[in-house]
Order: C-alpha cells, then structure tokens, then sequence
C-alpha cells in the first residue's frame, strides 16, 4: 500500500507542473499563430462624401407620420431629406412615398419624386410626376399636388388625368375635401377644361 501510495502522489505531483505548462504552450501557440488583425481593414465605412455632408446636411429615409383634426391619418417618406436653404421649418424630399388612410377606410397611395415639407403651413407638396392611386379603383396622374397635414384637403392647381375602368378624366385643377360625417361628407371636385372620355364595359 505504502508503495501504491508514493507512485499515486509521484504521479499527481507531476501532473500539477505538466498540465499548466502544456495550457501555457497550447495558449503561446495560439497566440503565435492567430492573424494580425488591422482594426482600418475590417471596419464597414459607407461610401460617402464628406466634404458634402460637412456642407450640406441631410436626413436619410426620413419618415412622418400623423393624424389630422377629422381623423384621417397621413403618412409620407422619402428616400433623402434636407432643410430648404430658402425658408425655415421645411425640408425638402426626394422619392417620395405618401399614404393617406380616411376616416371610412378608403386608402390612398401617393408617389412623387420630391416634397416640400412645410411645417409651419402643415403643408406637403409633392411635385414632379405625382401618381396617386386610390382603393376606389382610380389613379390620378399629375405634377403638383398638395396634402394638409392638419385637415383632409388633397388638391391639385395643375392639369390632372384620371384613369378608371369606365374611362378617363381630364382636367385643369381638382380638391379632394370633407371629414366624412354626414354633415361634412368627402367631396372630389374636378374644374376647369373637364372632359370624360367614357369606354363603355364589354
């Protein structure tokens, strides 16, 4: 036993000096052969220009969102927005993706290359190639229209074609207006040169 006994302890002293210098070694190795890493390289920087950024400031994929008094609900977004050099409190959109959601759920979608945002008018003008589709099956085209922001008022003062699937509309102006109730139901009123051109259905 007293044999067993001193082998047993011989080996469980050894034991104690090679394991932590054989994890030091396996450690060292690691160390030795793990690749120099340049913190420049591998980090992501976006392609852009800074001295433009320095002069000019910008916002990216700006979003606004809001409720007017009679309860319909106004959405815009742009893909860049900046602050209009001319006038404070507006900014100024480019690609342009507007929404609007009224009270009895009829839904409008509004597509426009730029916006001029107006905070103090609570006004969104989109202007240049305007699309503007509408759950009750028509798309209206056009290059200036105006959203309020603080009441459901949609107007154009430039020449619009609307197209349907019983024909197509032109003319000079529209306003989109109402709250929906029965004392103030939603109006579309079209004026000045209005023409239909009726297809009757097969």
């Amino acid at each position: 036993m007293a044999v067993y006994d001193n082998t047993y302890s011989r080996v469980v002293a050894w034991l104690k000096i090679i394991l932590p210098l054989l994890a030091l070694a396996i450690l060292s190795t690691l160390f030795l052969l793990a690749r120099t890493i340049d913190p420049a390289q591998n980090i992501p920087f976006a392609d852009v220009d800074i001295d433009e950024l320095a002069r000019e400031q910008r916002i990216g994929n700006p979003n606004y969102s809001g409720v007017t008094n009679d309860g319909a609900a106004v959405s815009l977004s742009a893909k860049l927005a900046r602050p209009d050099p001319d006038a404070s409190g507006r900014l100024i959109g480019t690609d342009v993706d507007a929404g609007i959601v009224l009270r009895d759920g009829i839904t409008i979608d509004i597509v426009a290359q730029t916006v001029i945002l107006d905070n103090t008018k609570r006004l969104a003008g989109l202007r240049g190639g305007v699309v503007l589709n509408s759950s009750l099956g028509f798309r209206l085209y056009t290059e200036n229209l105006d959203v309020a922001l603080g009441t459901t008022r949609v107007a154009s003062d430039t020449e619009i074609r609307v197209t349907t699937d019983f024909g197509t509309l032109t003319a000079g102006k529209f306003v989109l207006t109402g709250d929906g109730s029965k004392e103030k139901p939603y109006l579309l009123v079209f004026k000045d040169r209005v023409r239909l051109l009726y297809v009757p259905s097969d």
